[in-house]
Formats: C-alpha cells, structure tokens, sequence
C-alpha cells in the first residue's frame, strides 16, 4: 500500500488536509441521519471514490489521485485514522442509521463522518450568533431609529411569509383538484433536515391517490359559490380588503402593541430606581401612619354616629351622651384654667428671684 500511495497520504498532515477538502462545499455530497440518537452526516461510498477521481478544485498541496485502486487505499487510510467509520440503515426507519461492524470500505456501503472538518467558520458563525443574542438582549437600550428599523422588518417577514405559504396552500389545492399532489419546498417543515435541505428539492409533482373526487368536487363547489359571492356582494368584500389594509398599517404603525401610557412607552429603555431598605422602612411608616390615621377617623365617625342617634330618640341615653359631652367641655377648661395658674406662677416666682438679685 505504500508504494501504489503517495507518502503524503500516509502522514496525518496529508490525511488532515485531504479530510479538509472533503468535509469542504467541493467534497463529498453528505446527507443527514439519527445515529445513536445524535445526528450525524453521512455518505455512500460510490460518491467519495468519485469525488476523489472526478475532483475539479483538487488542493495544490496534494498530488492528484487518478487511480480507483489509489483512490480506495486512501480511503482505507481515512477509516483507519477515524474520519469516518461505516453504518447501516435501519430498516423500518427512515433516517436513522447505527453503527457498522463491518470497518473497511465497499462502495454500496454508507459512512458517517467523525470529523466536523476546518472550524475556522463555525467558529466565526458561533461567534456572530452570540454577538446577536447579546444585541438583542441589550434591546431596551437601543436607539429609536434601530427599534423602528427592527419592527419594520419583523413584519415585512411575518407578512412575506404568511403571503409565501398562501400562495403556496392555494398552488397545492389548484393542482390537487386536478389529481395532483404539488408542493413548493416540499421539505420545508422537516424537522429532522438542516436548513439547506429543507429548501431540496424546490418543488414536488406526485400523482394524487385515488378516492378523493368526491372532497375534489366539493372543493369546486366552495371555491364557486366564493366566487360568486365576491361577485354579487361587491360592497362586503370591498370592506373586507379595506379592513385588511388597515390591519396592515396598523401593525407598521405598532398600534397592535400592547395599550400603555405613552411616557412609559417612550421612557422604556431608562434606568429605573431600585429602592434601597432605607426606602423600604420609609414607605413601611408611611403606610403605617395613612393606616393609623384612617382608623383614628373611623373612630370618630362611629362615635359621632350613636351620639347623634341618641339625640334623635331623646331617650335617657341621650342625655347621658349630652351630659358626657358637657363634662368634656369643663374638663377642657379645667385644663386650660391650670395651664394659666402654672404661668401665673412660673411668673410670680420669677419676679422674686429677679428681686432677691437686685437687693444683693
């Protein structure tokens, strides 16, 4: 094997870069699968011996391989050297594959790559993902313009999707009438596929199943008499796309948003004050004091209420109520009487302590 190989292929730096090309848009052709429950990228043999041979963009420092016994020998070494190991499908299960005891290379076999290639870009894509989630996590802070620009796209998305995937609904019902089952990206909404296969292949054109010209009937009839409604109820229909375009520039103009005071609105992306405890304990007396004040004044009230209603009755406990608020009255002005007696002596004996200094 070394001598129908180049040496290079027999190093790990030649391995690595051979691995590089291959793992690289000009390599082999991968799809995806469920191996171990992890998804794994995977390919069949036939394809790498002739992405091998057939390779236009070959890397210069590599010497070009023309022979298909070459070309397997290197294969050979990439297995040994795990960049890949051989699988088999399931059967049953469409997309899941398991791992293969059988370790060496036939073209009708399928492998599945370990090694995820040059980083570089991955890392670069990581990094740009983190940068976004950072961005949008500091939103609030953004200016008016960038939050303005940022609405105005989410809804031209929304609304080139929801446009997208009508037109796409109404081809499939047009064709569907017709016995056909056609879908514009077919694959669109599989979750188990990567983003570039989702949008492989751009349209899907199968013979419908039989049994169906009954609903297909049924379908016509709708779509007639809905015709024939917009046709004589011009007025209705006219409202209805009016009321659609306001909806539309009501969501340019961000009416939808929640209802909310305008200052708050506009205030949004301010730094609100935190209390402090000091705060805290202020506000906790505050309330204490409202409270002890409100029940101070419902005591009053609820001793002024049975007071008046014993006036009203005139009975005995009226009168006891009235001689109780009279003797309230002299007890005040008992008080107020001492009160002038106790100045009237701070007074007097100040006097003659003045006195008793002068003759001193």
């Amino acid at each position: 094997m070394s001598e129908a190989v180049p040496q290079i292929y027999e190093s790990e730096k030649g391995l690595r870069q051979l691995a590089n090309y291959l793992r690289s848009p000009f390599g082999v052709r991968v799809r995806s699968a469920i191996e171990h429950e992890k998804r794994v990228d995977y390919f069949k043999g036939k394809r790498l011996v002739e992405c091998i041979l057939e390779a236009k963009k070959w890397p210069k420092a590599l010497p070009k391989i023309t022979d298909k016994g070459q070309a397997i020998s290197v294969i050979q070494l990439l297995i040994k050297a795990q960049y890949f190991h051989r699988s088999e499908k399931v059967e049953g299960k469409k997309g899941v594959l398991v791992y293969s005891q059988k370790n060496f290379f036939e073209e009708t076999g399928y492998y599945t790559w370990m090694y995820a290639g040059n980083m570089v870009w991955s890392n670069v894509a990581t990094g740009g993902v983190i940068a976004v989630v950072i961005g949008f996590t500091l939103l609030p802070v953004w200016p008016v313009i960038a939050k303005t620009i940022l609405w105005y796209c989410s809804i031209t998305f929304l609304l080139v999707t929801l446009v997208f995937l009508s037109i796409r609904f109404l081809m499939f019902l047009v064709m569907w009438i017709l016995g056909y089952d056609f879908w514009v990206f077919p694959r669109l909404f599989d979750e188990t596929l990567t983003v570039q296969e989702s949008f492989k292949p751009v349209y899907q054109l199968e013979k419908g199943a039989s049994g169906q010209g009954y609903y297909r009937i049924a379908l016509v009839i709708a779509v007639i008499a809905f015709i024939a409604w917009a046709a004589h109820q011009p007025t209705e229909f006219d409202e209805i796309l009016k009321a659609q375009k306001e909806f539309i520039d009501d969501l340019y103009s961000g009416n939808l948003l929640a209802d909310v005071a305008h200052d708050p609105k506009l205030n949004i992306d301010r730094s609100r004050k935190v209390p402090n405890l000091e705060d805290l304990l202020r506000q906790v007396e505050e309330d204490e004091k409202i409270a002890a004040t409100a029940a101070s004044d419902t005591e009053g009230m609820g001793d002024e209420g049975p007071s008046d209603e014993k006036r009203d009755d005139g009975t005995g406990e009226g009168r006891e109520g009235m001689n109780g608020a009279i003797s309230e009255e002299k007890s005040d002005e008992d008080v107020i009487d001492k009160m002038f007696q106790d100045d009237e002596e701070l007074d007097r004996k100040t006097s003659e302590e003045n006195d008793g200094m002068n003759e001193k």
